[in-house]
């Protein structure tokens, strides 16, 4: 039996004509039970995610600089083909002599360049040539092995005054100059086919 303050008093049939009652009363505790009950299923429910930032085309890595070639050689010779197999390796064929090439030499490092020194030594191949090389700032000596030197500094990614590279052949064909600069030495072919 349940009474107005919310006790319960279990009750049996009676014996006579008067209910018995036990002594100490249960109670109960159905609503605090409740509360108890969903305040662990709230505990237990998925943690809210955060939305990831959408993705943007704005890239964080700093762009990789173009790569710099050690050095250049230009002519403004019309009619000359140029030629490269791989950056040891590049040439030249033309029909007229003598001939001037221009070779722009390049700081690559990270830091100032300090004085510079280039170096070209020539050999013939199945052609004869002699080359000569000279440029406002430089000092060059020697005849097949040829050194030039220039004071002053350069900073990272500039260049130096350009030197000039003539090319004298008395015999038709091909002449090898390996052009030292920095930590490249690659080969240059210059091939005279003849002609006025």
């Amino acid at each position: 039996m349940m009474t107005a303050t919310g006790e319960f008093w279990p009750t049996f049939p009676p014996a006579g004509h008067t209910p018995r009652r036990y002594a100490e009363p249960m109670r109960f505790i159905a609503v605090p039970a409740l509360v108890l009950l969903l305040a662990a299923c709230a505990s237990q429910a998925a943690p809210q995610t955060t939305p990831s930032p959408e993705p943007t085309s704005e890239s964080t890595m700093p762009p990789t600089p173009p790569r710099q070639e050690p050095f250049e050689i230009t002519t403004e010779v019309n009619g000359v083909r140029e030629w490269q197999n791989s950056p040891e390796e590049m040439g030249f064929v033309y029909r007229v002599q003598p001939i001037d090439f221009t070779l722009t030499a390049r700081n690559t490092g990270s830091t100032p360049q300090t004085d510079a020194r280039i170096r070209f030594v020539v050999e013939d191949m199945d052609g004869e040539g002699d080359l000569t090389v000279g440029g406002e700032g430089w000092t060059c000596e020697g005849g097949r092995d040829i050194g030039c030197t220039a004071t002053g500094t350069t900073a990272p990614g500039g260049t130096w005054a350009p030197l000039t590279l003539t090319m004298r052949h008395t015999k038709a064909g091909q002449t090898s100059v390996v052009v030292h600069w920095e930590d490249v030495a690659p080969n240059v072919i210059f091939r005279y086919d003849g002609g006025t």
